[in-house]
């Protein structure tokens, strides 16, 4: 009776440390699943930085390009003003 409980006994133990093995396997993986999320966190981030950096120069781009069409205008305006007032 002592040899069928040990039987048992050592029957569950082996099952628990199979369930122990496959709990860690499953940790070490969620372990890697975090870690590689973190990485595409950190890489969204720098693609983001790097768009807003392009958005921003294109817009001083804008800028400087509607700038320089104004000011043409500007001139023209200013000689007709002052024509005209002569």
């Amino acid at each position: 009776m002592i040899l069928t409980y040990s039987g048992v006994l050592s029957a569950i133990e082996q099952a628990l440390w199979e369930i122990v093995k496959e709990y860690q396997e499953v940790g070490k993986f969620l372990q890697n699943l975090v870690e590689g999320q973190k990485r595409n966190m950190a890489q969204l981030e720098r693609i983001g930085v790097m768009m807003e950096q392009k958005w921003a120069f294109e817009e001083k781009s804008r800028d400087k390009k509607e700038g320089s069409e104004d000011s043409p205008r500007e001139s023209q305006e200013e000689e007709t003003l002052s024509s005209a007032s002569c």
